[in-house]
Parts: structure tokens; sequence; C-alpha cells
């Protein structure tokens, strides 16, 4: 199952809805310093190696479309979904459930549709936005487009039902040039949620569709802003950051403005959610969940490492990990793992792992980060 409010904040040991995003990071994201250039040049480097993946792969962007869709025929509208209603920390969150067979088929869609996808990308220019639902994107790589900056973030409401499936036809007919008006409902009724209009959220192919969406938005934006002014994508959320003086332009009703006149340049039907939209000029900004200190380097937000510490030192003096766990609201040891192991990868401070070498022995005596923990111990001894 996956989850359905489309949203970036990442659960336990996970990053994106649908899944759990390959967390990738660089060595030059863990240096204490990166300057503007430095990053400049590692996002070229990720694009490069995505741009190389693409064109080394002997898969046509081609997909069997309405073959596949016609396939799925017998399921009925009303079976294609099951509406689900999850508690997770005393809350209610819808979450979307393909049925088995839709689920299969859309997994053997998504590899081709993201390729597409990032090739679209490239040949925009504009493959420096997106940070979603790509191989070497996700929050981290967001976050480090905007290190050396204060930041100004909006909102998409209702992201996934506002992108309509009008909006990604053109795309999914260079697919299949079998899909035309007259058999478009074999596909739109995989894709499309009856009660919003918009791609059904949580899908396997629902970040690539919304990406190719949002494409001719990005370039139209793009051309409205000086060249100083940079901006990210990561699903719902945009974030816009600058390099050297700050430009006049740089003002929440400005870039609203900007972004109001693109999306009516591009005829999509997207608005923000003023309640979301924030200027962070502090020390410590935050993107995506990704964290940005005082010498501009990622990492958890503090109340998190709080509870790691805190946590560590509790199993410290404590021989039952799972009433400890309990107590803290992981169902499992693979969920306060994966929490942890999040927090790692968004760490280029180094205390993350510091701490947990700290309690090494704890670690080991509960079953934790084992493996790494020796893979450290290693390290170290041929330092």
């Amino acid at each position: 199952m996956v989850r359905a409010d489309g949203g970036a904040a990442a659960p336990e040991g996970a990053g994106d809805p649908g899944g759990q995003p390959p967390l990738w990071i660089s060595s030059a994201v863990r240096r204490n310093s990166w300057s503007t250039v430095e990053n400049d040049k590692q996002l070229k480097f990720n694009t490069a190696k995505m741009e190389g993946e693409i064109m080394n792969t002997a898969t046509p962007y081609t997909l069997p479309l309405i073959q596949d869709g016609r396939q799925l025929l017998h399921i009925a509208d009303d079976r294609l979904i099951r509406r689900l209603k999850i508690k997770n920390k005393g809350k209610y969150r819808d979450v979307n459930d393909p049925h088995p067979e839709l689920k299969t088929i859309l997994k053997k869609w998504n590899g081709p549709l993201t390729d597409y996808y990032a090739q679209r990308l490239h040949s925009n220019s504009v493959d420096h936005v997106a940070h979603a639902y790509l191989p070497n994107r996700s929050i981290m790589t967001n976050a480090c487009s905007h290190l050396y900056s204060p930041i100004i973030q909006f909102d998409f409401k209702g992201f996934y039902d506002a992108c309509k499936f009008n909006y990604f036809k053109e795309a999914l007919c260079e697919l299949d040039p079998s899909l035309d008006e007259s058999n478009k409902y074999v596909i739109e009724r995989l894709l499309i949620d009856p009660n919003t209009g918009g791609v059904t959220q949580g899908l396997p192919v629902s970040g690539a569709l919304a990406g190719l969406t949002l494409i001719p938005f990005w370039v139209a934006l793009a051309k409205k802003l000086p060249t100083n002014v940079r901006f990210t994508q990561y699903s719902d959320d945009l974030t816009f950051s600058y390099t050297g003086r700050v430009p006049i332009e740089f003002t929440v009703p400005v870039l609203t403005q900007k972004i109001y006149e693109a999306l009516k340049e591009t005829d999509l039907d997207f608005k923000l959610n003023t309640g979301k939209t924030r200027t962070q000029k502090e020390q410590y900004r935050k993107v995506t969940g990704v964290r940005i200190n005082h010498r501009n380097q990622t990492t958890p937000s503090r109340d998190d490492y709080r509870f790691l510490r805190h946590a560590l030192y509790v199993l410290s003096k404590s021989d039952n990990l799972e009433k400890e766990l309990a107590k803290w609201g992981f169902t499992s040891k693979s969920a306060f793992v994966g929490k942890v192991s999040y927090m790692r990868s968004i760490d280029s401070t180094g205390k993350v792992n510091r701490l947990v070498m700290k309690y090494h022995a704890t670690c080991r005596n509960h079953g934790v980060f084992t493996t790494w923990i020796d893979q450290m111990c290693k390290q170290n001894a041929f330092a």
C-alpha cells in the first residue's frame, strides 16, 4: 500500500509517498562546507549520470498502454482502487491501494515512463528543477540546491487532484501512438481518480505523470526570472533561492505573480496554498524536511537528534528493546532502524554517526546497526 496524501514529509524510515526513494548522498555533500560552484557541479554530475543511464538503455520510449489497459477492462471501475484510512500517530490519513493486477501493470510502466520523463526534462533544459521520483534525486539533492541563500517556499494546493488527464495526454500518445480520443477511457480509468478528476494519489506512476504535467510550467517560469534566481520542485513543494546579490524579484508577492503568470500561459489550473507560503532567512532553514544549519550543512531536525540521543541512552540502561520502542510509537525494530538510517542519510555533519558509534556497545546488544558499526570499526582500524 502507498500513501495518498501526496505530501513531502517522510514517514518513519521512508521519504516519499508511494515508497521509499533512494536517499542518494555524495561525498561532496558530506563536507563541512560546500561552495555554490561545487553545488552546481554536483547537480550537473547527477544530471549527466541520469542522462547516461537513459542514453545507454536499449528500451525505446514506447509503452503498450492501450494493449495493457484492455487487459484490465474486466475489473469494474470501483474495484480498481481500494480506499483505506490508516491511523498514524493518532491521526487518520487516506491511503489508496491499487488492485493487484493494476499495480503490476503500473509498475511495469513506471520504468520507461520515468526514463521518458527524464528525457523530456533534459530536452527542455529543466533537469535541475525536478527532484522527486527520479534516479539520483531526493529530498537531499533538493535541499542542497538552496544551501547558501534565504529561501522562499510555496505549496501547491491539491497537487495531484489538479493533474488532469489532458495535461499529460500528449506525452502518453507519444509513448503509445494507438492512444486517441476513441479509446482514451481505457487508460484514463486507470490513472484518474473519479472523485477528484486528477491523478490518483499513490500510484507507481503518479510522480512521473505529475512531473510531465509541470514541465511546460517550469520552462515558462524560468523565462520570467533573473538568471541568479534558482527554483526546484519536490512533489507539491516549490522552493526558490538565489546566488550573488539579492534580486528585486525575490519577494513573495513578485514570485507569486510570476508563478500564476506561468500557470496561465501554460493552461494549468493549479492553485497555491497561501497558508503554507513561507520565507526563511534565519541561520536554520528547512527544505522538504531537511534542515540546513548555520554552517550550511544538511542535518536532521534538532528534535530528531535529541530523540535519538535520549533513545540510545535509555537503551543503554534497558534490555527490553521492544518495550522501549513501543513507548516511542514504533511498531517494530525495523521501523526504528529505518528512521535512524534516514537521519544518517541526510546528515552531512557526521553527528548522527558519531552518536551511534558512541553507543556502539548498546547497538550491538540490541542488534541494531551492527553491519554499519563493523564497517566503521574496520575503517578506523586501517585509518
